[in-house]
């Protein structure tokens, strides 16, 4: 039952909302009835993810206990109590019930793709089963774009391990992610994944084979992605951030539609807010009033600072944001020192985590926590297992093969 489970999991990630939130609730469910308790609790504990996420979950609970009340308090704390249960169940999963969660998301990245392409050739009426795909706007559009990112990178880490047909297919998709991605949903956020990741995967191949072929997939990736950056609408967009920087540090207000400018502003303010307040922060669902004490009421409707990293640590302090760090990082560098595919692939997955977790609300907010932290824990677990895993996942009838 988890295996199905997992498999329409990893399909939903590019969906609505409402999708995930049932297959997060339909996998905690599965887990309570399948059972199997001490294998999964053992491989948990065996997870260097695991003493940082309790640690984290003790300090806020600590934090709750003496602190402050807010009215988003009982909000801010189940968000939390999501991310770290999310890390347990999926850390729980056996290396075939995340194969089937590689398989389903694989399945919705092609669906979603064709979705695309046939919206970009005659059309598709609006719906919001695809608006988010079809559409820049909104964190599930943000969440969406990151997505496409780790499928890109990921998609031609693994093609020089894969074979024929299935090498084929793997650069045909990773480069039609990379042209969605730029000229549909051209986030600068996951353009800059896509670099920094690449840049990563390459490293990490050096020390192992097939550096010549992988050199050669991300040497097109990465041209795909430069011609992106001279596409007019990425362009404008990378001018138009720097610009809004350049007001905001000058002082000048910033509005709804400066997307860089209020960033800006959302990260000055929260760590003066941490300055104020090391050690133990305002409290668990602190930000939004002070954030509208300290700023002007034209942006007070605001309810997350756009860094979990600055969201924790305004409400928990400092040793929140270093727990948090150890929670989402733990496995990097166990990944990193992994010399095949499957570390290559988890190093990957982290880093866009991180880079989505300093530049957006990517497990405070559930549009991009719930589909983007799936798919990175995802990737974690079978960052420990062998890279035929990952080939029995996407070509199930040639798993023998390496």
């Amino acid at each position: 039952m988890v295996r199905w489970i997992t498999l329409f999991w990893g399909v939903s990630v590019f969906f609505p909302i409402g999708l995930n939130y049932a297959a997060f609730l339909a996998l905690l469910l599965g887990l309570l009835v399948q059972g199997r308790w001490r294998e999964r609790w053992e491989r948990l504990r065996r997870e260097p993810n695991w003493w940082p996420s309790l640690l984290l979950l003790a300090w806020a609970a600590l934090v709750l206990l003496v602190g402050a009340r807010y009215p988003e308090t009982p909000s801010n704390a189940l968000h939390l109590l999501r991310v770290i249960l999310m890390l347990w169940m999926v850390l729980m999963l056996t290396a075939e019930e995340a194969a089937w969660a590689v398989r389903g998301f694989c399945m919705g990245l092609i669906a979603s793709l064709v979705l695309m392409g046939l919206n970009r050739l005659v059309g598709l009426p609006a719906s919001t089963v695809w608006e988010s795909l079809l559409y820049y706007s909104g964190n599930k559009s943000i969440a969406n774009a990151i997505l496409l990112a780790l499928s890109a990178v990921s998609g031609l880490l693994l093609a020089p391990w894969l074979r024929g047909k299935g090498r084929v297919a793997a650069v045909l998709v990773s480069l039609g992610a990379l042209c969605a991605l730029i000229w549909m949903l051209p986030s600068r956020t996951a353009l800059l994944i896509v670099l920094v990741t690449a840049a990563a995967g390459v490293l990490h191949q050096f020390r192992a084979r097939y550096r010549h072929q992988l050199m050669l997939m991300v040497a097109m990736g990465g041209l795909v992605v430069a011609t992106g950056l001279l596409a007019p609408q990425v362009k404008e967009r990378l001018v138009l951030g720097v610009s809004e920087i350049t007001r905001a540090h000058q002082g000048q207000v910033v509005g709804h539609a400066s997307s860089w400018g209020i960033r800006y502003r959302m990260y000055e303010t929260t760590l003066d807010m941490i300055e104020e307040r090391p050690w133990m922060g305002w409290g668990v669902g602190a930000w939004n009033q002070q954030w509208r004490q300290r700023i002007d009421p034209a942006l007070a409707d605001y309810n997350m600072p756009h860094n979990d990293f600055l969201w924790i640590g305004s409400q928990t302090g400092v040793p929140g944001v270093l727990l948090l760090l150890l929670t989402v990082a733990a496995g990097l560098p166990r990944a990193w020192r992994r010399r095949d595919l499957s570390g290559r692939l988890g190093v990957v997955a982290l880093l866009t985590m991180l880079m989505a977790l300093a530049v957006n609300s990517a497990l405070r907010d559930a549009a991009i926590g719930l589909t983007l932290w799936f798919a990175v824990l995802v990737w974690q677990r079978l960052s420990t297992e062998p890279p035929e895993r990952w080939l029995q996942a996407l070509q199930p009838q040639h798993h023998e093969a390496v």
